[in-house]
């Protein structure tokens, strides 16, 4: 049978659905072919994922829905931070972003926002008094939550050196190494004190918006939520608070 007809049924059985399992999928290609074996069947996901007919949102769990990756727009402070950081790092494993990426997922607008550096454990202190002696103001280490009402929300360019959980997923953006879609939204929901400005009804907005709008690799997300000890939280949010299809939740 024609793969060009398959395909057309395929998107006509799943256009309505957020999301099938690979069961659901494999059950449709039964419907053509009865002796399909796992292997030719991995095959054909491997081919649709090709062709970008079809996107993994977990591990057994595809939509036909195309939503581009996320890509944050780094601004020139970003830039200019990591330059000077290579410059005597030139190896260290570090991400760069501003809040200010934030906002195109919320519905209240802060009037402030703060870029982030986080690096390896050992390389924080280094880093920070590295930045110090090359005149960057504004910048504070491990900022306590005193230090966070009283100086950095009234900041226009503070900037936190902070350790970068092990493992985090990163992405580079024109050279310089950043969070991913992944991690950004687990570190909202898991850093309260850092993130305030974030939480409650805006939290969930958030989250929604990003799902609407971008490709999110569920599997990635929840790895990196349980090396942050908050996979079962998180899970419980999404279960209970937002739009995210609960198949996501069945691998």
């Amino acid at each position: 049978m024609a793969r060009n007809f398959i395909i057309e049924q395929l998107k006509q059985k799943f256009k309505d659905q957020q999301s099938f399992s690979r069961d659901a999928l494999y059950d449709f290609y039964l419907e053509f072919e009865p002796d399909l074996k796992e292997a030719t069947f991995r095959w054909r996901i491997h081919n649709l994922k090709e062709k970008n007919l079809i996107r993994s949102i977990s591990r057994n769990e595809f939509t036909l829905t195309y939503r581009p990756k996320y890509k944050p727009i780094l601004d020139d402070t970003e830039r200019r931070l990591s330059l000077i950081i290579d410059k005597e790092f030139k190896t260290l494993k570090k991400a760069i972003w501003s809040t200010r990426i934030i906002s195109e997922f919320m519905l209240h607008q802060p009037g402030r926002f703060f870029t982030l550096i986080e690096t390896e454990k050992e390389a924080i202190e280094p880093v920070f008094h590295f930045l110090i002696d090359n005149s960057v103001k504004n910048v504070f280490l491990q900022p306590e939550e005193k230090e966070l009402h009283r100086y950095i929300s009234e900041l226009d360019n503070a900037i936190v050196v902070q350790p970068l959980v092990s493992k985090a997923p990163l992405q580079k953006v024109k050279k310089i190494s950043t969070v991913t879609i992944e991690k950004l939204l687990v570190d909202l929901f898991s850093d309260k004190k850092l993130f305030h400005t974030y939480q409650g009804s805006e939290l969930v907005f958030i989250f929604n918006s990003v799902y609407h709008k971008y490709a999110i690799d569920f599997t990635k997300l929840f790895s990196y939520a349980q090396r942050r000890r908050r996979e079962a939280d998180l899970m419980d949010f999404i279960f209970e608070r937002t739009d995210i299809p609960k198949t996501i939740l069945n691998d």
